[in-house]
């Protein structure tokens, strides 16, 4: 009965609005995307875009705060998804073994269109403003995951420095890995370049809970 109603609530007026606005965003992102690696970042307009999706500038601010977030939209489902990586970790897993395994297994999120991923993030990297953006969006990620980090630790976030500093380490290692991957033509495995990464930090800078296999 519950999901019964469950499916009504979301074929209602307020499921339908909601997946009208979904479809607004993604047409938004993806004629914003294209226009981009077609003309330029500089070369192509807020009102460009807004133009050929035949939106306003009003409608675009309530999904976005910036013409740089259009093309590092991915993130936000990235930042949801690292948090609840984390939180799902086994409680037996040290702290940096459970990041190490939570980010290895969220950046498998580019797999389904890697090619159209590889371009985007080759065009983050030469279009420093996007790639400001980006960085600052990884920072919001680290914030994001050092609560549920914290939890399994034991400790405050809000006072704590050894969860900060772990959830920020692990940000610094997805920008790492994701700038070795364009470095080296986009062709490795994500995933592992990030795993590489985790072993670097953890053989050069202290403990990494070697000795344990990521799962």
């Amino acid at each position: 009965m519950r999901g019964t109603l469950a499916r009504m609530k979301e074929a209602g007026p307020s499921g339908l609005r909601e997946r009208k606005k979904e479809r607004t965003r993604a047409q938004i992102i993806e004629t914003a995307i294209e226009l981009f690696l077609k003309n330029g970042y500089e070369q192509t307009t807020l009102d460009d875009v807004l133009g050929v999706v035949e939106v306003s500038r009003r409608t675009f601010f309530r999904y976005f705060e910036s013409k740089e977030d259009l093309v590092i939209a991915w993130m936000d489902q990235f930042i949801e998804a690292a948090r609840e990586a984390v939180r799902a970790r086994p409680r037996s897993e040290p702290p940096v073994v459970a990041l190490r395994n939570a980010v290895k297994t969220i950046v498998k999120f580019h797999e389904g269109d890697l090619p159209r991923f590889a371009l985007i993030q080759q065009f983050v990297a030469r279009t420093p403003a996007i790639r400001a953006r980006q960085r600052e969006r990884l920072g919001h990620c680290g914030e994001e995951i050092c609560e549920p980090l914290a939890e399994r630790m034991g400790l405050d976030a809000r006072h704590d420095l050894a969860p900060r500093v772990l959830a920020s380490c692990a940000m610094a290692v997805v920008q790492s890995a994701m700038d070795a991957w364009i470095a080296r033509g986009a062709t490795e495995d994500l995933p592992e370049l990030v795993d590489e990464a985790f072993r670097t930090l953890a053989r050069e800078f202290g403990r990494g809970g070697s000795g344990t296999s990521p799962q």
